[in-house]
């Protein structure tokens, strides 16, 4: 870890140092993947650089920063204690090639969209963690680049897949061109959302967030333009209840519903408050209950 510190005077530089300690201090270590041979030119695949990042944050703690680039990768593992901090300015690109996406991230309950199996940000088991930063993670997953040419699944990633997760906080970044779900939430707890954008129109069934079996959920402030549910609670497993969940101050334009309870619902749903938003241009229903299994 390095800090760049210039200052005309030496009181200002010694002041400079004095606050960049406090911060570290306060704040927890900062990470940046260029550091570890990330490149923030548009076309490298820093895959592996960013995972290193990440497993080096993931023993003490703290952010891995992508800054003053765009940085292409493909399937990243967030781990407990791991903020990911995607910077203003900065991009996260998803790699067009499936390739670069791995096979060990699927969790689909629909048996017609194994298509969907993969992702770019996946993590299991992990506690504490959190996307956070004024920048951006676009998935480039338009019709152009996916399914890419000569595959035959016609795979199409997801954004970002969280399964028994606990203690996750994603705050002011924008998440957009998604291939799939922007994000699948699979039996967690403790989440907040707040401040985010989603733009999710470049390929079809572009949810928002997509929570299943989720408990102590907080959504707020946030925006979503979608080209399917904007919000989708779900309950696939019996023994994995949807509840607990506030939804406020946000704004839905979704060519499907804004918030959607369902499709799944094999357990209970529970504690569900939806207050002080606004849904416009929606094609099917602004708030949608629906019983299946």
């Amino acid at each position: 870890m390095s800090w760049e510190v210039n200052f005309c005077r030496n009181g200002w530089l010694i002041l400079g140092f004095l606050v960049a300690g406090i911060q570290s201090a306060l704040g927890g270590l900062r990470w940046d993947v260029r550091e570890f041979g990330a490149l923030g030119d548009g076309k490298a695949v820093n895959t592996a650089a960013i995972q290193k990042a990440i497993d080096a944050c993931a023993e003490k703690g703290g952010e891995v920063v992508v800054a003053e680039g765009r940085f292409v990768t493909g399937t990243i593992y967030l781990k407990s204690g791991v903020t990911l901090h995607v910077a203003t300015g900065a991009e996260l690109l998803g790699s067009t090639d499936i390739a670069d996406y791995a096979t060990d991230t699927h969790h689909i309950m629909y048996k017609k969209e194994k298509h969907m199996d993969r992702c770019l940000i996946f993590a299991r088991g992990a506690k504490g963690i959190g996307i956070t930063g004024g920048g951006v993670i676009d998935g480039r997953g338009g019709m152009e680049n996916f399914p890419n040419k000569g595959d035959a699944s016609r795979n199409r990633p997801m954004l970002m897949r969280l399964i028994d997760c606990e203690s996750i906080r994603m705050r002011d970044i924008t998440l957009k061109n998604p291939a799939a779900w922007a994000t699948a939430w699979l039996y967690c707890s403790d989440i907040v959302v707040d401040g985010i954008t989603i733009q999710s129109r470049v390929n079809h069934n572009g949810d928002g967030l997509d929570f299943d079996g989720c408990s102590g959920v907080r959504v707020s402030n946030s925006a979503f333009d979608t080209s399917d549910d904007s919000i989708c609670l779900q309950t696939s497993l019996p023994e994995h209840p949807c509840r607990d969940i506030v939804i406020t101050n946000c704004v839905f334009v979704s060519k499907w519903a804004g918030i959607r309870i369902g499709l799944l619902s094999r357990g209970d749903f529970s504690n569900i408050s939806v207050s002080n938003c606004t849904f416009r241009d929606i094609s099917d229903a602004g708030l949608k209950i629906q019983m299946c299994e």
